[in-house]
């Protein structure tokens, strides 16, 4: 995940170097220590050594080159056991534009959970890291320690095991294959490497609430129609009825002092992509359902399985992965709306900067990768002054791989639909 500053002046250097600082010094600041036992549970740990600091060009480039600046930042090597779990960034362009970028390892935190830590450490809010150092534990110890936690595991472990059998049997998971698909014309390595195309854009916040009020819906129905209507353009609907299956993150973090990596409960929406263009009302009846479907649910499914992955094969557990977000079938598309952006996070030198723009970004993906998945559509939201950012990340395998270029025009295609204007980055 990347986090992008855009400013129309100069940055303060020493401010953004101090919040970097209180940033290394929060919870956030972790790594995964893998369990000597095999099956014990990872730990998190404080990373040694000297933090990350901030690197930067001070060759200005193109204010055009923005994106790839972006992905070229999002190609840094992120692992979360050794380290480094995370890079700060900045560059100027020619236009008297400067970005800075935070690139962080999804597995270390979810995107609510990294906004929440950079904006304590912008407003100088105090929390300890708890964790202990890495390698602080002496191999005996780390074996002593994890087999006691795997025996106090061992209630939940059984639960788990059992809800796996009694709500994913284990043979339908074998045994579920998935649709037919047209297939190309020549076959490609399934080990190549795969750039995904995207783009980021800005759309004004008035122009896309009255938008949303015209076609009868609401701010946040008006994200999972444009997404659905792109999906839709791009070819990625249900081979089954033709509708789009928005897969909806759905926040759960506590608050600084929650421990998890992901925080989320995700839930699917299956929509209809005709017709939203013209009216978003079929959407509001929906989003509700959706939204009161996870009030009224204390634990999602996924959480309460983790317990049981290391007892399991590693295929079984794959295809667990592939069962929740329907790959077999329904060719998910992620649709995840970050809501308005705080002030506080904006202030990461110390003043606001004068736009925000929040991605998911994969990287090293494999062609199988995208066979296994039917392709690939992750759209962020979020709002900030007066814009509405969409970043979005599109690759289809049929009947060609997706260029820049047809996300380009997909989203803007897309975008007449709903009559919107906006700049496109890409």
């Amino acid at each position: 995940m990347q986090c992008i500053w855009l400013y129309d002046r100069e940055v303060n250097l020493a401010a953004l170097n101090e919040m970097n600082e209180r940033l290394a010094a929060l919870p956030f600041n972790r790594l995964i220590a893998p369990s000597v036992l095999r099956l014990g549970r990872p730990r998190w740990v404080k990373p040694n050594g000297p933090h990350q600091t901030l690197t930067q060009d001070h060759k200005p480039l193109q204010r055009s080159e923005l994106m790839q600046w972006a992905n070229q930042q999002a190609r840094q090597t992120i692992d979360p056991t050794t380290g480094p779990a995370w890079h700060l960034d900045m560059q100027r362009f020619d236009d008297g534009t400067t970005a800075v970028s935070i690139l962080g390892s999804h597995l270390v935190i979810d995107g609510i959970g990294a906004l929440r830590a950079i904006e304590a450490a912008a407003t100088r809010t105090q929390l300890a890291n708890p964790y202990l150092p890495q390698g602080a534990r002496g191999l005996l110890a780390g074996c002593i320690s994890d087999f006691l936690q795997v025996v106090s595991d061992t209630p939940r472990t059984v639960a788990a095991l059992a809800a796996i059998a009694r709500k994913i049997p284990v043979r339908s998971l074998v045994r579920r294959r998935a649709p037919q698909m047209p297939l190309a014309a020549a076959p490609a390595d399934p080990a190549t490497v795969v750039n995904l195309p995207s783009l980021a854009v800005t759309i004004n916040f008035q122009a896309w609430d009255a938008c949303a009020r015209r076609l009868g819906g609401r701010p946040n129905t008006l994200l999972p129609g444009f997404v659905a209507t792109l999906a839709m353009h791009m070819g990625r609907r249900r081979v089954s009825d033709g509708a789009v299956s928005l897969l909806v993150p759905i926040d759960r973090r506590r608050g600084l002092e929650d421990e998890r990596a992901l925080a989320i409960d995700f839930r699917t929406m299956t929509v209809a992509p005709e017709r939203l263009c013209t009216d978003l009302r079929p959407l509001n009846k929906l989003h509700m359902a959706m939204l009161r479907s996870a009030r009224d649910s204390d634990e999602s499914t996924q959480t309460s399985l983790l317990p049981a992955v290391a007892w399991m094969p590693r295929g079984i557990t794959t295809a667990m992965v592939n069962n929740f977000f329907s790959y077999a079938e329904d060719l998910p598309v992620s649709c995840s709306n970050l809501g308005t952006l705080s002030d506080g996070l904006a202030q990461i030198d110390g003043a606001p900067c004068a736009r925000l723009l929040m991605r998911a970004v994969d990287v090293n993906v494999l062609r199988r990768d995208l066979q296994r998945s039917h392709g690939h559509l992750v759209v962020v939201a979020s709002h900030y002054a007066n814009a509405v950012s969409l970043c979005i990340e599109a690759c289809q395998l049929e009947p060609a791989l997706t260029t820049t270029d047809a996300l380009r025009q997909a989203t803007s295609r897309t975008m007449a639909d709903f009559g919107l204007d906006g700049v496109i980055d890409c």
